[in-house]
């Protein structure tokens, strides 16, 4: 087994998923999930199936932040890779992440980027950056970028130093993470020469998608107000999140009209993360499904 690596995956209900995932990795790297939908059944099927498997049943549902920084705690190994199941990596493209870590000094996080770039691009470039001419960086096309998101290879050291800010329970945990890297010095770099898929909320099964639709409704508002005002100020972010609120009430206004009163239910959550958020308040939106 790999002692250099223990790979983290944060999990609600996502056994399907990983079943599929495992098979490549659990003989070579430790594993350790943590299942937020707290059913132990999958913690027993999971260690049963797959060795150097750990699974944590948390006591409630701990959310991104919270759970990628117990998964930091609990490794031992000098990197983890932080995962969510319904990405598709393959085990060549891991042992790539390992030998760029252990061959860039100073990095804060590495990441392979999005198979699709047209569809969703993992990394943001805000500043022209010096470009590493030497023969390794072009060959893996290692570029230097101001954000990361998903899939975050990381330092157990500088991780443990640099936790997650578990005011977050889901989205922009990973920008704010890097972004926090980023201002103490260490450099973020995405690899263009190793891929991954990442399926989203279509790979859940379908009785979660009313759990889902809410559950994105609210806290895609929360946090995206809470980065802008920790990271710049508050008065920036009520700028930035005015169009939010705007298409909010609009969106409530019209689908009334159309008597289409479960769309109406979903406005009316996302219009609460947004002012939730303006008022200072922790997020607090925990739908059952």
């Amino acid at each position: 087994m790999n002692k250099e690596l223990t790979l983290v995956f944060n999990s609600y209900q996502s056994q399907h998923l990983l079943k599929k995932i495992l098979p490549r990795f659990h003989s070579q790297y430790k594993i350790i999930i943590i299942e937020n939908s707290l059913d132990k059944k999958v913690k027993i099927l999971l260690e049963k199936k797959f060795k150097n498997t750990e699974v944590i049943i948390p006591k409630k549902n701990l959310g991104l932040a919270k759970s990628y920084n117990l998964g930091i705690k609990r490794a031992k190994t000098k990197f983890v890779f932080l995962n969510n199941p319904d990405m598709e990596i393959s085990n060549n493209a891991i042992k790539k992440l390992i030998l760029c870590a252990n061959k860039i000094k100073n990095f804060g996080a590495l990441s392979p980027i999005f198979k699709n770039e047209k569809m969703y691009k993992n990394f943001k470039i805000f500043e022209k950056k010096k470009i590493n001419n030497s023969s390794f960086f072009r060959k893996l096309g290692i570029i230097e970028v101001d954000l990361l998101d998903n899939n975050l290879f990381l330092s157990r050291k500088i991780a443990e130093k640099n936790l997650f800010d578990e005011n977050y329970f889901l989205f922009f945990e990973t920008f704010d993470f890097t972004r926090q890297l980023k201002l103490k010095g260490k450099k973020l770099y995405a690899i263009k020469e190793i891929k991954f898929n990442h399926f989203g909320a279509s790979s859940l099964p379908k009785k979660f998608n009313n759990l889902v639709k809410k559950t994105r409704s609210f806290h895609y508002n929360w946090s995206k107000f809470y980065y802008l005002r920790k990271n710049f100020n508050y008065f920036y972010a009520l700028k930035k999140i005015l169009p939010n609120i705007i298409r909010g009430f609009k969106k409530i206004f019209i689908n009334s009209l159309k008597l289409n009163f479960r769309d109406v239910q979903l406005n009316f959550i996302e219009i609460l993360g947004i002012f939730s958020s303006i008022f200072l308040l922790k997020s607090f939106f925990r739908p059952k499904n």
